[in-house]
This record gives structure tokens, sequence and C-alpha cells, in this order.
């Protein structure tokens, strides 16, 4: 009878242990509308390197952060490290991409805007989910045009229907390059001052936690390898 108890009990146990060592599905979610957006595709990177399933969703920013906290959902991406947040999400070092909003005009007008007040009055390209830095979001007088892709934006300024345009540079100078228009399109002279370092970050009741060195090592190796970077540029060549 004992030679037959061994066997069955490995039997039962032994296909729990594997499922064991597996990553669970990975909850997460990104702004309405944006389910194949770039926040998606980072996400789905993350968990294709995680060997996961990914259960993506739709939510506000304010929902997902929420979500985050009562370890509804397990990750976050383009999040940016405060304070008040430290204890509330573990964030993945190093942060996996530094990007700076810049304003594109066309070349001949470049030298029109040497300071911020030089923006009051102009029409100017943005995306409309888009919050970019506090001066900018909050200036009445400045005419906030809302575009749906940076490649259109471009499209608009070239006909002369808006005066400038906003966007990450990391993002733009090389769509400028590809679609053969960086000697018609530049940067103007004034430039906001400011870097925004985003995260990926964790909930702390996340099943993620026990997997915290395997998420670390998967960005570091993205940032060496361009990897993220590659990502937003296929993204917005689109």
């Amino acid at each position: 009878m004992k030679i037959f108890i061994f066997p069955l009990i490995f039997l039962l146990y032994s296909p729990i242990n594997t499922a064991a060592e597996h990553i669970q599905t990975i909850k997460a979610a990104v702004a309405e509308n944006f389910s194949n957006g770039l926040h998606a595709k980072y996400l789905r990177y993350i968990a294709n390197k995680l060997n996961a399933e990914l259960s993506l969703t739709t939510m506000p920013f304010a929902r997902r952060l929420q979500e985050i906290r009562n370890g509804h959902l397990d990750i976050i991406v383009g999040l940016q490290k405060t304070e008040d947040r430290e204890d509330e999400f573990i964030y993945i070092s190093p942060f996996y991409e530094s990007l700076s909003f810049r304003f594109f005009s066309l070349v001949s007008n470049k030298d029109k805007i040497k300071t911020f007040s030089d923006l009051e009055g102009k029409l100017i390209g943005v995306n409309k989910h888009s919050k970019y830095f506090p001066q900018f979001n909050h200036n009445d007088k400045i005419h906030k045009v809302n575009i749906v892709s940076l490649k259109q934006n471009i499209q608009l300024l070239l006909k002369g229907r808006i005066d400038l345009l906003i966007h990450y540079e990391e993002s733009t100078t090389p769509i400028l390059k590809s679609l053969g228009v960086s000697e018609q399109i530049t940067k103007t002279d004034y430039q906001p001052k400011h870097s925004n370092r985003h995260y990926i970050a964790i909930s702390n009741k996340s099943h993620l936690v026990k997997h915290i060195d395997k998420l670390q090592d998967i960005v570091e190796q993205a940032v060496k390898n361009g990897d993220f970077l590659n990502i937003r540029l296929q993204h917005y060549k689109k």
C-alpha cells in the first residue's frame, strides 16, 4: 500500500509546484482610447520579457494610481517619482526614459519665440491627453489646438495652420529627420528648462514584488539596449 501512496502524493503536488514558478497574469491599465498606445506597448514588452500574460484595461490616470495603491493593478509605466508617492509604490530602477518637452516652429519663425510671453496669442499644437508644465498648462492666453498625432502636428505646422507644436524632443527630432523636413522645422529660441524622468512602478501588494530583481534587470538591460527608445520611435513613425 505504501508503495502507491508516495507516487500519488508526488503526482498531486508536482504540477502545483511547477505552476507556482510561473509569474501570474500581470494586471495593468492605460489611458482611455489608448489600448494600443505607447504605454501599452511598454507594458507588453515588459510582460513578454517576464513570460507572463498581460491583462490590460483602460481608465483615467487618477484611478490607475488608486488601483495600484489598493493592489487591484500590478504595474504602471510613465510615473514620475515624487515624495508623496515614495511610500505608496515600489519604483523600479533605473528610470527607463528622461524626456524634455520642446517647442518647434518653421525655421523662418524660430527667432520670434525668445521668451515664454512670446507664446501668448500663438496657435500651438498639443496632444489633448498630455500635461506639459504648469506655466504652459494654465496660461489661457496661449491658444492650444488639440491634435491627434505628432505627424498631424507636423503637417499642420508645414501648412501654416498652427504656429508651433510642443512635443518631446526625443520623439520629434528623429521623426522630422525621417520625414525629410528637419531643414524646415526646428526648435524655437525659447525652451522650457525641465526634464521628466519616467519610471515603471509596481504595487507593494502585487505578486510582482517577488520578482523585483528580475524587473530591474529587464529595465536596466532595455535602457542599455535602447529598447524603450526604439519602441517610442517606432510608435511615433505611424
